[in-house]
């Protein structure tokens, strides 16, 4: 079953922390990339010496997309688990906004996947789980974080340049409503 982080075995865990590489890239594996090949990752590492780690991590996901055909199935589980990461990354790294707004694009997506494999109309599908541990995480780590909900929304809609099968006013009001109910 698809699940983020994913844990790994002691075996695998004692394997990167014997590996002969910076501890900056283990670090940063252990955060964020536990879905990914830890040894493609320390050779991408190394074949992109002197970037910076923040860099090397987007980058690094974003190469994950390309191995897969746009549309397969495989290819959108690598699309959500990129948001996930992206959220954490960036709310790791103190960027409230793309935290945000990789949350926001991540939750269109999975209540576009919900729609679609389960067979339900928008109204029914609830508001994902990680989506919700997202802005609480976020608004919890951002206090004074400021945003335009309405506009947010949108863009994340347009983001896909698709049509769901609900619109970008649908998605506000099922964010806005949750929002609404936790006083963010």
């Amino acid at each position: 079953m698809f699940s983020y982080p994913k844990k790994l075995r002691r075996k695998d865990i004692k394997n990167i922390e014997k590996y002969s590489c910076d501890e900056q890239i283990k670090d940063a594996y252990l955060k964020y990339l536990t879905n990914y090949s830890f040894s493609e990752f320390v050779e991408f590492c190394q074949d992109n010496d002197g970037t910076n780690m923040e860099d090397l991590l987007f980058k690094f996901v974003d190469l994950q997309l390309e191995k897969y055909e746009p549309n397969s199935i495989i290819w959108i589980s690598h699309v959500m688990l990129n948001f996930m990461i992206y959220f954490d990354v960036n709310l790791g790294y103190g960027r409230c906004y793309d935290a945000y707004a990789s949350a926001l694009q991540y939750t269109v997506f999975a209540i576009a996947m919900t729609m679609v494999f389960d067979k339900v109309p928008f109204e029914e599908v609830p508001l994902p789980e990680f989506s919700k541990n997202c802005f609480q995480k976020l608004f919890s780590k951002c206090s004074d974080f400021r945003f335009n909900l309405s506009n947010d929304c949108n863009l994340a809609y347009k983001s896909f340049n698709n049509d769901f099968g609900f619109t970008s006013d649908e998605f506000y009001h099922k964010i806005n409503s949750h929002f609404e109910s936790e006083g963010y």
